[in-house]
Order: C-alpha cells, then sequence, then structure tokens
C-alpha cells in the first residue's frame, strides 16, 4: 500500500494541467507576463465570488498583510491586537511597520483569537485588531467586530487560510475593514508560487494598489513612497484555472473531516477542534490536540502517514518577539506542545482517511504501527 501523505500538490496540479497549460502558452506568446488580462480577470472573479466590490491582488500574502496595514496609517508606536497563535506573519506585519504587536490569547476548542484576551490587551495606544480565521474556521467575528466598533478600532482579517468559509452565511473577507488573503501552493486557493490579495473597503483598496505600485497611481507619477508588490500573470493563470474548482474542493474538505470526525469519536484523549456555531469552515487543516503529540505523530510516521504540526510554538515565545512582553498565555503556549494536523486535501481519497483513522485508534490502543 502506498503512504499517505499529509498533503500531495502533485494531484492537484494534474486537474489543471489542459486548461492552464493553454493559458500559459497563450501568456508566453504575448509576453504578458506582469498584469494584464489573466490578474484583471482573477481580481474580478475573485472579488465575485467574495461577494465583494473589488479585490486587490499582490505579491503574496505577507505583503498583503503590510500593505493593509500601510493603507491603515499603522505607525510607530501604534499597538495591534494580534493572536499568539498563528503563523509569524500576523504579527511580524505589525513590527515590520515599526508598531508593536500585543499578542492575546486564543480559545481553547478553536485556536482562534479569544475576545476575553482581546479586550484585556487594549490600551490608549491600541489602533486595531487582526483576527486570522485559523485552519479555515472563521473566528468570532461578531465579538471582535463589536470590541473594534465600541472602542473605535479597526479590524483586519488575516483569511490567508480561509478561501470560501463563511461566517452565518456571509464570506469570510467581507466583515473587517480590510482582509488578506494567501494563494501560496498549500492554501485551499493556491498557485503554483507565491501569491496574495486584497479586499475590504474600496477607499482603502485604492490605497494598497497605489502603495503595491512604488507609491503610483498614475505612470512615473509618485503620490508617496510605495514598492513593488504585483502578482504575476503566469500565476494568476493558475488561480483563474482553481478559482472554479473551489466549492467543489471545499465541499469535499467538508466531507473528509466528517468522517475523520466520525472515525476518531470516542478515541482516547484526542479532541478535535470544535466548529463555531453559524461557522461554515473550510478545513484547510484537519486538526486535533493531543498531550501525546510526538509519540503520535511518530506512530503515524511508522505507519506510512504524513503530519504537520501548524504551529510548534507561540508566537510570544519566538525570538523574534523577545523584547515584548506579553506574560503567560497558556491556551496559545499548550497548543504549541499538543496541536497535530492530519492528511488534508481535496484529493485524498475515503480508503486513505480510514487508514489514517485506524492509525490513529492503534495507537490510543496501544498496538504497533502497521508498516505500509
Amino acid at each position: 500500500m502506498s503512504p499517505v501523505p499529509q498533503l500531495d500538490l502533485a494531484r492537484a496540479a494534474r486537474r489543471l494541467e489542459p486548461e492552464l497549460s493553454a493559458r500559459w502558452r497563450a501568456l508566453v506568446e504575448r509576453t504578458a507576463f506582469i498584469g494584464g488580462a489573466e490578474v484583471q480577470e482573477l481580481e474580478a472573479r475573485f472579488a465575485a465570488y467574495l461577494e465583494t466590490d473589488e479585490v486587490v491582488t499582490v505579491a503574496d500574502g505577507t505583503d498583503a498583510l503590510v500593505l493593509a496595514l500601510r493603507a491603515l496609517d499603522v505607525r510607530p508606536g501604534d499597538e495591534v491586537v494580534v493572536p499568539a497563535f498563528s503563523f509569524v506573519a500576523s504579527a511580524s506585519c505589525v513590527s515590520l511597520l515599526g508598531a508593536t504587536p500585543v499578542f492575546a490569547d486564543v480559545e481553547p476548542d478553536t485556536l482562534n483569537l479569544d475576545p476575553v484576551s482581546v479586550a484585556d490587551r487594549l490600551t490608549a495606544r491600541t489602533v486595531g485588531v487582526i483576527g486570522v480565521h485559523l485552519y479555515g474556521h472563521p473566528f468570532a467575528v461578531d465579538e471582535l467586530a463589536a470590541l473594534c466598533r465600541d472602542r473605535a478600532l479597526w479590524l483586519v482579517e488575516d483569511a490567508a487560510q480561509a478561501h470560501g468559509a463563511r461566517w452565518r452565511g456571509r464570506r469570510v473577507g467581507t466583515f473587517g475593514r480590510l482582509a488578506t488573503w494567501s494563494f501560496y501552493p498549500t492554501k485551499n486557493l493556491g498557485c503554483f508560487g507565491d501569491g496574495g490579495a486584497v479586499s475590504g473597503q474600496p477607499e482603502l483598496l485604492e490605497r494598497v494598489r497605489v502603495l503595491a505600485n512604488h507609491g503610483s497611481g498614475e505612470r512615473y507619477v509618485h503620490a508617496e513612497v510605495g514598492w513593488n508588490s504585483r502578482l504575476d500573470a503566469l500565476q494568476a493563470a493558475v488561480l483563474n484555472v482553481r478559482l472554479p474548482l473551489l466549492d467543489g474542493d471545499n465541499a469535499r474538505r467538508r466531507e473528509l473531516a466528517g468522517r475523520y470526525r466520525a472515525g476518531l469519536a470516542g478515541v482516547g484523549d484526542l479532541e478535535l477542534l470544535a466548529v463555531r456555531e453559524g461557522a461554515d469552515p473550510v478545513f484547510h487543516q484537519l486538526t486535533l490536540l493531543t498531550d501525546r503529540r510526538d509519540a503520535l505523530r511518530e506512530h503515524l510516521a511508522a505507519a506510512g502517514i504524513g503530519t504537520a504540526i501548524h504551529y510548534p510554538g507561540a508566537l510570544h515565545r519566538q525570538a523574534a518577539f523577545a523584547d515584548l512582553e506579553a506574560g503567560g498565555l497558556p491556551v496559545a503556549e499548550a497548543a504549541g506542545r499538543r496541536v497535530l494536523c492530519l492528511p488534508m486535501f481535496a484529493e485524498l481519497r475515503d480508503e486513505e482517511a480510514d487508514e489514517v483513522c485506524a492509525a490513529v485508534r492503534s495507537f490510543v490502543d496501544g498496538s504497533p504501527a502497521s508498516r505500509r
């Protein structure tokens, strides 16, 4: 029997090949590599998909975050509340602008930003909050939006892992002043390199577009200092081919998540993350928590099953943020020791998911791993 990978991008690539080859051939023939029709098509189609007016594409997800904060006039001395458990860019983008990321704890059942902890971290210098829809699960949108509204703060959605997710029937990426997206190859909507986008309020998006083009809205006229952050046409073509498949792929991920949930129900001390009432997640990852994470990972590896750890430590414990005083954030710190991501991608087969469940159960039962 073949190994079960945690992620297999080759399976996805094979589905795209016929249409993508034709698009890429046309781009090469026209030498249309930067901007142009493919990028314009993607911006229009992704905006329509999100049920919003406009999207601005950029070079990658980190640029999307930095440009969004720049458009919101984040400056040195400002504080921005961010989750202590996330990918580093959710916090480093704040530091890159000279502002201070203030770490808040996460909810124990979802690992998304905890509104109570956020409220405890607010000061007179706080200008906004970045919420991450972690693993494709919407964060506590209503609570965080209300908190920001009551305190005259902005809310930015980091939706890098949540393409297509909904909160109370509405697409995520449409609740904050701005939302940022990554099209990194592993994402639910991923290209074959780096890519990103920003959605949100039109006046802010116009500034994002100018900042991403060397501060220029008119050729050789520079209203302010910006930099070069453009999505290339070859990557836009990949995304134009993948976007019509996204809802079907997300539906398949939900099927697999249900299969995992049924197959692992009542198994030992394992905890699968909760789905918030009102949320329609897209399961970018299938994540469980266990105090025996490392031993379970070794057991699954011996059975030929791939896993990943997203993420192995809380951000406020990273050396990059050692000068910041965060205090104890127990849920985020425990998550770094307990979190494990099982195989999850749209092309994963039912029998493969069943094999993963059987291997996890054998670990809990104390049975040896079956070598594949």
